[in-house]
Formats: C-alpha cells, structure tokens, sequence
C-alpha cells in the first residue's frame, strides 16, 4: 500500500467526519482530490462538510461538481439544494430539490424541505402539496404538519391551521408536548375519547396530582364546576412559575399592556392609591401599579410565583391565600384593586365581585380581565381547564355587586396556536 493510501482513505475521512474533527476530516478529503480529482465521492463529501461549516459558496461549488461527475445520488442533489437554500438561491434550490426526489421520492424530509423553498418564492398551492406529499410518506412525523399549519395561518385559513397543529402535537414524541397539550390536540382532532383516556391514565398513576382529576371534570362534566380548585390552581402555577412570563410573552398576552394603558390614562397621582393585585402572579402588573401605590398588597395562590414576586421588592405585603377568602375576610381598604388573567379560574363571580366592593373605598376601581364567550348564557369550564364569561353576565355580577362599568371592551386576551383568543377589559367604579 502506498503513504497514501494508508493515511487517506474514504473510510478514515469519514470517521474524522462524523467524530466531529472537520478539520482533520477536510484534510483527507483534499488529500483524495490531489491523488485523483475526478474523485466524486470525495467531492461530495467534502461539500456536505463546507456546507456544514457555513462556507456555503465553496460548498456550492464542490458539491456541483461533484454532481457533474455522478448525478445518480438523490442525497447529493439535497445537499445541493440545502445549500443552494442557505445562500438565498431558491429557484436554484427548488431545482436541486426535484432533482433529488426525482430519484428517490420516498423521503419525507425531501418534501418538507422543498416546500419550504416554494414558500418563501411565494408558490404556497405547490407548497401546500410539498407538504402533504410528506406526511402521505410519513403521518407520525409532526415537522409537516406543523408546517401545513403555519402556511394555512398565513393564509388566513384558522381552522385548518388549528387541526395540523393538533395533529403535530399527537404525531411528536411523548416527551415533547405536556399532557394538557396533547389532550387538548385529541380534542381538536374529535378524538375527545383518546384524552379522556389519557388523563385517566395519569389520574391513575399520579392519585394526589390535582391536574388530571380537573381536566376530567372539564372533558366530561364540565357543568358540575364553579370554580377551579385551590390545589389544581397552587399546582399548575407553582410548575408554570418559572417559564410564566416568557411564554405568556410569546403567547403575546395583552394584560400588561391593557394595565399599561389604563395606567396612563388616569390621573392618579404617584403613589397615591392603595392598591391590591388579586392573582397577582410574579409580579408582572405589579410592576405597571407600582408607581401608583402607597401601598402595593399582592395575593395569589403559589408559594413558586409568590416567591417570584417577592424578589422583585414591589409589594408592601404578599399573602398566600384564594382570592375569594382573602377579600372576604381582610378588612382592609382599597383605592383600586387589579385581577388581571385570574377570572378564567373562577366560574361564577358574584361572590368574588361582592369581596371587591366591600374591599374598596367609595369611587374606587376594580379593573380584570375574562375571556369571553357569547355563546353561553353565564360560563363555561373549557376544555383547557380556564373558564370563559359571557358579557351580559358579567355586567350583571357587576351591577349587582354594587359596581358601575366604566370601560369594558371586547380584546384580544393572547393568542393559541397561532389564534386570538378573545375577552374582555373591564373597568368597574364601586358606587355605595
């Protein structure tokens, strides 16, 4: 054997390659092109390494010349136009894509890929059959459907895009998605038995765990609840403290912002309200009340988001304790009093909003937020765990309660799966 051939094999660049050393891996593989440069596999391979390095134009060039040498590979062609992808040379890209699947249409993730080209040339309908084409192929693969998903929200079309989303959820691996998730995807799917089923089976195996036990009740009676237990409420958010705000940043959750803009539309003077914050989580409306407050007192449920709150030295006073019990009980007094995103854990109201009033200083404001659904007479245990509030019923808790709605508008709450979901901002006065 010559030095060459000893120390500059295929199989030794390869190993190099996939153990990581591309340097090392480069050097063999150019050692190959200098003994023979009409060596196309070497070629390739040495391309797929340039284009994994992000020198994209060398491996543009080595990989067509690679191709020029053997077309016969439909996994050169991808290569090619994964590469052809990255450098903005989509028309290029889609070409070397059906090149690829001309060879070898069975592979999901050619599809995939050259859907995503044709999207971003605007070619959606061609797009659209990229897509399916891939989960024909491959129906337990979840990237198709959540990119059909993506395109049809694009398109406006809501409804489309809310059943791939589900049945990505369902395709994905177990560990990838939460139970509730996946319920709530079985339930979008009409397949409503399978998440019954599913937290049967984790009631089973977790007995003091009140999540499952609640959702249950919101599969399949939904209509014995008024309220979501303490436990079920303390548990979801002392998991959900840690990841609170930025998922209900990216959920682009408007209470702040509806707290914000209620703020600057006042006249209060700094620091001249006493104020509560009901549900009062991490503190996030705490931090647009704050400037207002002489003093600030915060009540929520979980020892984890209270803990979060606490760091953040806004509130004069933190009290672990229901809502309910907390403005029945304390005999304090308020000037204005927030229950931003906590309603959709309460059924009905007339209880919480009679603790208001008696909480508040004659002419004080009690501001919140529900989620909405008109389609109901008063409200409704969702399929999410979260309860939705009909207007007319809410304006009648509040009128009977002794309150007089000074602002109360239809919004946009936040956003799932890529859907507004809608509710309402209220603004209420206590008249004595």
């Amino acid at each position: 054997m010559t030095e060459l051939s000893q120390t500059a094999s295929l199989p030794a660049a390869l190993q190099k390659h996939v153990a990581g050393d591309f340097a090392g891996a480069e050097a063999v593989y150019r050692a190959l092109l200098a003994a023979n440069p009409h060596d196309a596999q070497a070629l390739h391979y040495l391309g797929f390494l340039l284009q994994q390095c992000d020198r994209l134009t060398e491996a543009r060039d080595t990989l067509l010349a690679a191709i020029a040498l053997d077309a016969g590979h439909s996994e050169w062609h991808f290569n090619l136009g994964l590469t052809l992808f990255r450098l903005g040379e989509l028309d290029a890209a889609v070409a070397a894509y059906l090149q690829a699947l001309a060879r070898d249409g069975s592979k999901y993730f050619y599809w995939t890929n050259l859907g995503v080209a044709l999207e971003q040339l605007q070619r959606d309908a061609e797009a659209e059959q990229s897509f399916q084409a891939a989960t024909r192929l491959d129906p337990h693969c979840p990237d198709a459907y959540y990119l059909l998903c993506n395109l049809c929200r694009k398109l406006g079309r809501r409804e489309e895009a809310r059943r791939y989303n589900a049945q990505g959820i369902v395709a994905a691996p177990e560990a990838c998605n939460s139970k509730i998730l996946v319920g709530q995807a079985y339930h979008d799917l009409g397949q409503t038995d399978k998440a019954v089923a599913l937290f049967q089976t984790w009631a089973q195996a977790e007995p003091d765990n009140p999540i499952p036990a609640h959702l249950l009740t919101a599969y399949q009676a939904p209509c014995d609840a008024t309220r979501c237990a303490d436990d079920y409420v303390a548990r979801t958010f002392d998991e959900f403290a840690k990841s609170f705000e930025d998922t209900l940043t990216r959920l682009q959750y408007s209470g702040p912002s509806l707290a914000r803009d209620y703020v600057g539309s006042q006249s209060y003077g700094p620091a001249s309200l006493d104020v509560l914050d009901l549900g009062c989580g991490t503190g996030w409306i705490g931090e647009i009340l704050k400037p207002l407050a002489r003093r600030l007192v915060g009540v929520d449920l979980s020892a984890a988001m209270l803990e979060k709150a606490r760091a953040k030295q806004l509130y004069d006073a933190l009290h672990q304790s229901d809502i309910e019990a907390f403005v029945r009980d304390s005999g304090e007094q308020y000037d204005l009093v927030a229950c931003m995103d906590t309603l959709i854990y309460l059924g009905r109201l007339d209880a919480l909003f009679a603790g208001v009033h008696a909480r508040l200083r004659a002419d004080g404001h009690f501001l919140f937020t529900t989620e909405s659904h008109e389609a109901i007479d008063d409200f409704r245990l969702n399929i999410s765990g979260r309860y939705s509030h009909a207007g007319s019923y809410v304006q009648l808790a509040l009128r009977n309660a002794g309150f007089a709605i000074t602002d109360m508008r239809e919004v946009p709450i936040r956003k799932e799966s890529g859907t507004p979901v809608l509710g309402h901002f209220v603004v209420a006065r206590c008249i004595q």
